[in-house]
């Protein structure tokens, strides 16, 4: 029997995300002003529970971490949109269609 089949499937996603984000957090605070570091854990958890549990076990360490800090980077860009006055989200538009 597998390690991981004692363990609820559940419970299986956050504890293998916990050290990513723990890094992550030390590494850039800023992350901290979307979530707490458990807010951030669940939110992956329940972002990563698409994924096959034996294929999310397969991801490699080093894409894991890319695909975290992806997502975590995602996610505060769309909170700083949210706050953008209707003037800043036309710079911020203008700006994009000229790239």
């Amino acid at each position: 029997m597998a390690p991981h089949t004692m363990i609820p499937k559940q419970e299986i996603y956050p504890i293998r995300l916990k050290p990513f984000v723990e890094r992550k957090i030390a590494s850039n605070p800023i992350y901290l002003e979307k979530f707490n570091q458990e807010g951030w854990i669940e939110y992956l958890a329940k972002t990563m529970a698409g994924i096959p549990l034996e294929q999310f076990l397969r991801i490699a360490d080093e894409d894991l971490k890319g695909r975290i800090g992806r997502l975590m980077s995602l996610q505060l860009v769309a909170g700083m949109l949210n706050d953008f006055t209707p003037e800043q989200m036309k710079t911020f538009d203008d700006c994009m269609i000229r790239r």
